[in-house]
């Protein structure tokens, strides 16, 4: 299940895995590449640091624009059964997954304990 949750300038995307874990990914657009950079060469390839004489000052060339996503944070075994919902709450430091029987809250800082708003 994934559910897309908008910051400002990037977004969080929830993940639930089939190993009862809940992913936050991290995605940005990027439409800038580096180039320049003093451990590979223009083709880059990379280059031996021992036959490195000068240091280059890499700089920032335009691209086309694509998107590029890192974890930002794994809550794993975060239910005991497999999870069927995931929400972010509109404070966008909480959010609430579920599973047959209970429903959880999350603090994304807090990656180790949750609460549990219901149980059966």
């Amino acid at each position: 299940m994934l559910l897309k949750h908008s910051y400002s300038v990037v977004s969080v995307v929830c993940r639930c895995g089939a190993d009862k874990t809940v992913k936050l990914w991290k995605l940005a657009e990027r439409n800038k590449r580096p180039e320049g950079l003093n451990l590979k060469d223009d083709a880059g390839l990379e280059r031996d640091p021992t036959s490195i004489t000068t240091l280059r000052v890499p700089t920032f060339v335009p691209t086309d624009t694509m998107v590029e996503a890192s974890p930002r944070r794994i809550f794993a075994n975060a239910h005991t059964y497999h999870i069927n919902s995931v929400s972010v709450n509109s404070d966008e430091e909480t959010f609430l997954s579920a599973d047959d029987l209970r429903v959880n809250l999350w603090h994304i800082a807090v990656g180790n304990q949750s609460f549990s708003i219901l149980a059966q």
